[in-house]
């Protein structure tokens, strides 16, 4: 049975799911079998001191951006946040895939977590440039395995392939995946020269991206005079612009892959 404490911390991450997900200065009356108009969990991060980090001249966005959706998954279940290490799951996926590279995909990020956990980021902080030959200490690994305990989970929405975007259906599954309040991984071609306007991020032939950038989705509003009919709340780790705006058209185009992390949930209805 549940003591206190745990009942209380259930009942505190409850209170600030329903709160994120449709906050009162954005969401609006839904349609007959359509979710809220507007939903961002920037609240939830707020409440819990999760800001963004810059990766600075490293290629790890996607490393950025997991240790972000592990760090409020399990800030979640332990009822309290903790700054992860971004090195030690660059570390940790380097293992898993047998080569030292700067940066990797989410899925071996995961496998990397899945296999050490992720330890605090004061016992292995972010260094400004990669080192290959860096390991994580003893006690790090020690603070690892706390985490790794917590047995979050990863749900895949799409699995990485560059050559096709995102299914209405997909779509639709990040939408409901932000409502049930969990930010939602995404790597995307990204484009060669940026172009933003009013925070949006602008469309761009196929032929002016590369693969690629990470980044957490991390809420979405309906509009129709934006492509697609709506954009995306995202959250970067590189450049100047941390927090932006993509078109639903953009990322229905251009991701690669999309998961979320769950504090043991299993995938959405």
């Amino acid at each position: 049975m549940a003591d206190r404490g745990e009942i209380f911390v259930r009942s505190f991450w409850l209170m600030l799911m329903l709160a994120a997900t449709v906050p009162a200065c954005l969401a609006e009356e839904p349609g007959p079998a359509e979710g809220p108009k507007s939903v961002d969990l920037g609240p939830v991060f707020q409440k819990w001191a999760l800001d963004t980090r810059s990766q600075g001249d490293r290629g790890t966005c996607s490393a950025v951006v997991v240790a972000a959706a592990i760090e409020y998954a399990a800030a979640g279940k332990q009822g309290r946040a903790t700054r992860l290490s971004v090195e030690f799951l660059n570390w940790a996926s380097n293992q898993v895939a047998g080569h030292a590279a700067d940066g990797g995909f989410f899925a071996d990020l995961w496998k990397g977590y899945a296999a050490y956990g992720i330890c605090p980021e004061d016992d292995m902080p972010y260094r400004r440039h990669f080192d290959p030959a860096l390991r994580p200490s003893k006690e790090a690994l020690a603070r690892a395995e706390e985490f790794r305990a917590l047995a979050l989970q990863l749900h895949w929405i799409k699995r990485w392939d560059p050559h096709q975007g995102l299914s209405d259906a997909q779509l639709d599954k990040v939408k409901r995946t932000l409502r049930h309040g969990w930010p939602v991984c995404g790597g995307f071609l990204w484009p060669k020269q940026e172009r933003w306007q009013d925070g949006v991020l602008q469309m761009c032939p196929r032929g002016e991206v590369f693969d690629g950038h990470s980044v957490l989705l991390v809420g979405y509003r309906d509009d129709d005079t934006q492509p697609g009919g709506g954009v995306f709340l995202i959250r970067s780790s590189s450049g100047d612009r941390r927090e932006g705006l993509m078109s639903y058209e953009y990322v229905r185009a251009y991701t690669n892959d999309a998961a979320w992390i769950g504090a043991g949930e299993g995938p959405l209805p």
